[in-house]
């Protein structure tokens, strides 16, 4: 059964909500960092669809038929949520706080950095938003990882992770609805190299996205991560030392 294009990019986005359910009640002790990331990055998501990504990356097609979308929320919410403790519980990870000062300012920079340097190479340099996103990511992340070098690691993993999902998920979008990428993506803009059909622009930005989300929370809480013992596997909570 193929999805009318008009509700692809809606119906997409509600599917993520399955995942971001599933790991809301299944890691009671994450609750927390879920629903901070997901406001955050829908947030996020919303700035940057309206003045960066529509304009020479992709169109996708709202049900409001405005350029940005209750879609683009949903989005911002579920891939938040998910990336922000994907590698905790592929882990078996939980979060602990051990002589760790929360950085609630500081994180608030590090997103405004994020913000201010891809404005700065789109509409200064005119670069494309894709390479504009990139290499501000890139700024953000480099600062963030000298302050913190124990998140290098795992945030790579947790890139790795989530491109392999996103690869998945581009793979289930192409059986419903063969047409959805090849009609929504600015491709006169893009590299036009696909992997099966994935954009390698999205690829890098699910891989580049991972490594950034994921440290956010635990840098701005001061949190670090540590196995979690087969003896409390039933009983999450954070410690605290």
């Amino acid at each position: 059964m193929f999805i009318p294009a008009k509700f692809t990019y809606l119906i997409c986005t509600l599917v993520l909500f399955v995942p971001w359910a599933l790991l809301f009640v299944y890691r009671k002790d994450l609750r927390k960092e879920m629903i901070a990331m997901s406001i955050i990055i829908a947030m996020m998501g919303l700035f940057f669809e309206q003045f960066f990504w529509t304009v020479d990356w992709w169109h996708p097609q709202t049900i409001t038929g405005t350029r940005v979308g209750i879609e683009d929320f949903l989005l911002g919410l579920s891939n938040g949520g998910i990336t922000a403790v994907l590698y905790e519980e592929l882990f078996k990870k939980r979060l602990y706080k051990y002589k760790g000062r929360a950085h609630s300012l500081s994180s608030l920079l590090f997103v405004g950095i994020i913000l201010a340097a891809t404005a700065y190479f789109f509409y200064i340099f005119h670069l494309s938003s894709f390479i504009s996103w990139v290499l501000a990511t890139i700024i953000g992340i480099t600062i963030l990882f000298i302050l913190r070098r124990d998140l290098i690691i795992d945030a790579l993993i947790t890139g790795v992770c989530l491109t392999v999902v996103a690869f998945i998920g581009f793979m289930i979008l192409q059986l419903f609805s063969p047409n959805f990428i090849q009609q929504t993506w600015d491709w006169q803009h893009l590299s036009g190299i696909r992997f099966y059909g994935a954009p390698l622009e999205d690829m890098i930005f699910y891989f580049l996205s991972g490594i950034s989300i994921f440290p956010i929370y635990l840098y701005w809480k001061g949190e670090y991560l540590r196995k979690i013992p087969n003896t409390h596997k039933g009983k999450l909570k954070r410690i605290k030392h």
